[in-house]
């Protein structure tokens, strides 16, 4: 593994000075059951390195409040959550569930000085098993008498004390993380793009974290940071990646995200695989079944995000030659995209989770 030169410069300055980190950064690293992203945590950096990217270049050593220098071992709120994330969808958050809920509950028993072990098991009734994962735990341990106690926070006054603090609300922890230690080493390694299959819960050793494991964070969250922090190689590693498992993918599912709708790039490489999996593909039945379905749901005035990928769809179709061969005896030629703006319609939008008796494809199938 080769060292970047941010890395070189950043370390040289820090021999010299004594200090390799003068830059936090606050990110949010979860999502609740209703949506809220929340659950701040703190990576720390150079900013010898972080300079390497010009936005950051700009806010630390530029005329803006994250140049200043501040105390870097004051605390954040626990409870604080992020009202401009913008990509609700975001794989990279740790999903809350019922489990969370319960430890909540566990945590809040076992800080009280009178209740003990057998307190907290006969009050709390937990999903099964989850309560044996907490005992197993070092977020929760069992002392002299029998009582639980809070882990204690962390101690940043062991960090450097005077730094420049950045807050960013619109990232995932572990995206961010991962693009730390890009910068640092000029490597990265990725999860799964499947969707649903790399959705991260939230679990015990969450409450204690270890970071002796690498980040593993979606390529489509690397893409995102790596767009708005305008980093092309970083960038290029994402797309590569995702190109290479859409072979794998939901390709309908991926091709008509909200996701895909904001990136041409990314949609271009979807329609190239929807294409190819419609003329060669043995599920090609299948997929034009919910090709349909969705182009029937535009009509009507629902989806709006996917106008731009059907037309792409059509037109890409049509260069290619391979209209009147799809499907071996379906619609000889794809149906045109509606050209009339889904706004424009006056019929009401269908719920999420009904189903279109008429085609037998779930409403909520395309939501991000």
């Amino acid at each position: 593994m080769a060292a970047t030169l941010s890395f070189r410069e950043a370390l040289s300055q820090g021999i010299a000075s004594g200090t390799f980190v003068d830059t936090k950064i606050i990110l949010f690293s979860r999502r609740t059951s209703s949506g809220r992203v929340c659950g701040p945590k703190t990576l720390y950096a150079s900013s010898h390195v972080l300079k390497s990217i010009p936005y950051f270049n700009h806010l630390l050593f530029g005329n803006f409040l994250e140049a200043e220098s501040q105390d870097l071992s004051g605390n954040f709120d626990d409870d604080e959550s992020s009202n401009d994330y913008g990509y609700y969808s975001d794989s990279d958050l740790e999903d809350d569930g019922e489990t969370v809920d319960t430890l909540k509950g566990v945590l809040k028993m076992a800080t009280q000085p009178k209740n003990t072990a057998r307190d907290v098991l006969r009050t709390v009734t937990p999903q099964k098993g989850t309560l044996k994962r907490v005992l197993r735990t070092d977020s929760l341990r069992r002392l002299g008498g029998g009582t639980f106690h809070k882990p204690p926070r962390e101690k940043y006054a062991e960090r450097a004390c005077k730094g420049k603090v950045v807050k960013v609300p619109d990232m995932a922890f572990i995206t961010f993380q991962a693009f730390l230690l890009y910068l640092y080493s000029g490597e990265i390694e990725f999860a799964s793009l499947k969707l649903g299959t790399n959705r991260r819960r939230r679990s015990v050793g969450l409450l204690d974290p270890s970071h002796d494991d690498l980040p593993r964070p979606s390529p489509r969250s690397v893409y995102r940071l790596a767009d708005k922090y305008d980093v092309p190689a970083f960038k290029k590693l994402s797309l590569c990646r995702i190109r290479t498992e859409l072979k794998n993918c939901d390709i309908v599912q991926e091709t008509f995200s909200k996701f895909a709708s904001k990136y041409e790039e990314i949609r271009t490489e979807c329609v190239i695989q929807l294409v190819s999996t419609l003329v060669n593909d043995t599920t090609a039945q299948t997929t034009w079944t919910r090709v349909s379905a969705i182009i029937d749901r535009h009509s009507r005035g629902d989806l709006e995000h996917v106008a731009e990928a059907l037309s792409l769809l059509w037109s890409t179709v049509n260069q290619r030659g391979c209209a009147t061969t799809l499907l071996n005896g379906q619609p000889s030629v794809l149906p045109a995209p509606v050209r009339q703006k889904p706004y424009e319609l006056e019929r009401p939008k269908g719920r999420d989770g009904e189903i279109d008796q008429t085609r037998g494809f779930l409403r909520s199938e395309v939501l991000d």
